[in-house]
């Protein structure tokens, strides 16, 4: 197989990395705010406050991708 199939093929390998993580980290951030939100306001609201800058960093995390995969088309 020449070096350019091989390039194709890590291209084509990549880009459906690229989607699963979007999609995995949105998934993470569901499941994240789903706990915060049942944490807030109880005996553990400063958990949820940790959770919900986590979600903000994450939501941020998935934007880069998402970037990425933008400028990887």
């Amino acid at each position: 197989m020449s070096d350019e199939l091989n390039i194709q093929k890590e291209e084509e390998i990549f880009k459906v990395f690229l989607a699963h993580w979007i999609n995995h980290t949105g998934d993470h951030i569901e499941g994240y705010r789903e706990w915060a939100d049942k944490l807030k306001g109880t005996s553990k609201n400063e958990v949820s406050k940790e959770i919900y800058l986590a979600i903000e960093k994450m939501t941020a995390v998935q934007k880069k991708f998402m970037d990425a995969k933008i400028h990887f088309s």
